[in-house]
């Protein structure tokens, strides 16, 4: 059994390697990256192009996710009456400002980002989906606050400080609810090198729950892009969350 448990937690670290790289890689960059004997890695490649979850190139001898992979869970994330309206917006918001577009929502005392779509250009923002952060730190994580009570907001910070706050990971709780003000005032909430330093994010909640859940649209690129095109992210911003 506990091999069995390490063999597919290995799948998914493979999984997560290639959303960061994005490209199809070879048996040794895998072999690399996952830090992990090669007659292991290639047994799972193996496996999983044999179930359908991993393509395989014999010309270039390279792996890539199959659409089986990227369609999987894909509900997750939808609205129940609308299923392609969020990834509509988030395409269209990663048009429209040629930045990366976030998708996150709250999973127990983080921050996680569900969906991450880049622009056509170079990725300006480090963001993959998966990525999991402190909720003060992140733009996504104020305004989702802001759809809590205060005092709810109180005890998740003090459970994240708990659990994570070390160092600068710590959550003033009371300097964060003021932020969490202004972001309830605003309708929206801007980050700048909170998370990542020289980068920054701003980001609304969706109008509707789903599941239940509320989730939050930000869109992230380096801080000199958002100080000189702020107005015309917030618009592209405000004009994307419509199509929700």
């Amino acid at each position: 059994m506990q091999r069995s448990v390490k063999s597919a937690a290995r799948a998914f670290d493979l999984l997560e390697v290639f959303e960061r790289a994005r490209r199809p890689m070879r048996v040794c960059d895998l072999v690399a990256a996952l830090d992990a004997p090669q007659s292991s890695v290639s047994m799972l490649l193996k496996t999983m192009v044999s179930d359908g979850y991993l393509d395989f190139s014999a010309e270039t001898r390279e792996y890539c996710p199959s659409l089986r992979v990227a369609n999987l869970c894909g509900w997750v994330s939808q609205l129940p009456d609308r299923p392609n309206a969020i990834d509509e917006a988030m395409q269209n918001l990663a048009k429209q400002t040629g930045e990366t577009a976030i998708l996150g929502r709250l999973d127990g005392v983080q921050v996680q980002y569900v969906a991450v779509v880049h622009s056509r250009r170079a990725p300006n923002f480090a963001a993959v989906s998966g990525t999991k952060l402190p909720p003060h730190l992140t733009a996504i994580g104020i305004v989702l606050m802001g759809a809590m009570a205060d005092e709810r907001i109180r005890l998740l910070l003090r459970h994240h400080n708990a659990e994570f706050g070390l160092g600068c990971n710590l959550a003033h709780v009371e300097k964060t609810l003021a932020e969490v003000g202004l972001a309830r005032e605003f309708g929206h909430y801007q980050s700048a090198s909170t998370a990542n330093p020289g980068q920054g994010v701003i980001a609304s909640l969706l109008p509707s729950p789903i599941r239940g859940q509320r989730y939050a649209l930000g869109v992230g690129a380096p801080l000199a892009h958002l100080q000189l095109h702020r107005r015309e992210y917030y618009d592209s911003l405000v004009d994307s969350i419509e199509l929700c």
